[in-house]
């Protein structure tokens, strides 16, 4: 501790003001944001479209710029961002239209009819529950207390997420003038945002300190890297297994096959566990059709995970998260403690983010530190960490 505050010392007086100063200032920020995270969701919500839709918008626009480049259109190339962010808007309005007027009533249908049999599902379930239970007693004790502790880790788990979501509902209904206004202006708040990006990305960077700026920049990149491989990597994902599932559990002539593909793709969005939870509802609508029909589908949903863990996930997600499934396990827990629906589904890439960016700051802090080009090569290159080396 001594030797820290020497090193502090050390530092000319005006860089410490400024050192103060700039963690004030972030510190009001932060206090800001969560004081008025309330209301953000919508903002968050725009935030995210312009990050999903700027890749398209990139395209769209470099084809416009290069069609502008020919005599007769050459009004096109200044006008190309503009038109790129209308161009995707359209298309954004017009899946959207096509999918609540053709998909959502067929699901709606579904649901509605699922819900009716309610009772005849829990039915079956219980019987099934009772006659696992009769089995279950003729096990040895060691076995039975095994599978009693990880049955209540499982229901505890489940129950925390869906505690904090109820959370979140009931904070979310409390602000629903704010909400709605917020969700009005959406629209126009995020094409501007995404028609100004460069600017807006050059006028943050301006107020960085000249010697940090290149640091800020990568460090960007890097979170920019590992959230957008996975975010749109998972939802991706999300959209085959769900067309996949319902595909699939239509061919087996499992009912209801469309909510249940909508089901496998909103779980497939829990890493890990996800494609599991999402298998077991289709099982349980088979199961009360015909135990076989149920084997099939079980072996349909075991073929759809595998393969996505064979093949899809490592050529889709990419290696951009790189952490074991025991320890997603454990994250998940943490995120859907902290924040409910939202923290379930990220908590795996910020736990990733963090770790990037804490080996990133160490190679910036060697000894012999590391160019900020160099760390991040680094980071993402090397696998291995020696906290040592």
């Amino acid at each position: 501790m001594g030797r820290l505050l020497d090193a502090w010392y050390e530092v000319p007086v005006q860089r410490r003001k400024r050192w103060v100063l700039t963690l004030a200032g972030a510190a009001l920020v932060v206090a800001v944001i969560w004081a008025a995270r309330a209301v953000l969701l919508p903002y968050i919500l725009g935030l995210a479209l312009a990050y999903f839709l700027s890749p398209t918008i990139k395209w769209i626009e470099r084809e416009l710029q290069a069609l502008g480049s020919h005599k007769g259109l050459r009004f096109l190339h200044p006008a190309a961002r503009p038109l790129a962010i209308l161009f995707a808007y359209i298309l954004l309005i017009a899946l959207l239209v096509g999918f609540f007027s053709m998909v959502v009533p067929l699901v709606v249908e579904q649901a509605v009819a699922l819900w009716e049999e309610r009772e005849v599902i829990w039915d079956y379930v219980s019987g099934v529950a009772d006659d696992a239970l009769e089995q279950y007693r003729l096990l040895p004790p060691s076995l039975q207390k095994q599978m009693e502790e990880s049955l209540g880790r499982f229901n505890e788990f489940i129950a925390n997420a869906f505690e904090q979501a109820m959370k979140g509902t009931a904070v979310a209904i409390s602000y629903t003038v704010s909400l709605v206004l917020a969700f009005l202006i959406i629209p126009l708040w995020t094409f501007f945002l995404l028609k100004d990006a460069r600017e807006l990305e050059q006028s943050l960077l301006k107020s960085v300190p000249g010697p940090l700026r290149e640091d800020v920049m990568k460090v960007v990149a890097l979170v920019d890297g590992v959230f957008g491989s996975y975010l749109r990597g998972q939802l991706f994902l999300a959209l085959i297994i769900g067309v996949v599932s319902t595909i699939g559990y239509s061919l087996l002539g499992v009912r209801f096959s469309l909510v249940l593909g909508v089901m496998a793709a909103v779980f497939e969005l829990i890493p890990n566990i996800g494609p599991v939870l999402g298998g077991i509802p289709a099982v349980l609508v088979a199961l009360i059709q015909d135990p076989v029909l149920a084997l099939w589908t079980a072996l349909f949903a075991f073929g759809i995970q595998q393969v996505e863990n064979m093949f899809l996930t490592p050529r889709v997600v990419g290696h951009s998260v790189k952490l074991h499934p025991v320890v997603v396990m454990v994250v998940l827990i943490m995120g859907s403690e902290i924040g409910g629906l939202a923290g379930l589904f990220l908590a795996p890439v910020v736990t990733a983010v963090l770790r990037d960016l804490f080996r990133y700051v160490y190679y910036r802090l060697e000894d012999c530190p590391l160019s900020p080009a160099e760390a991040l090569r680094k980071v993402w290159e090397v696998d291995e960490f020696d906290i040592g080396g």
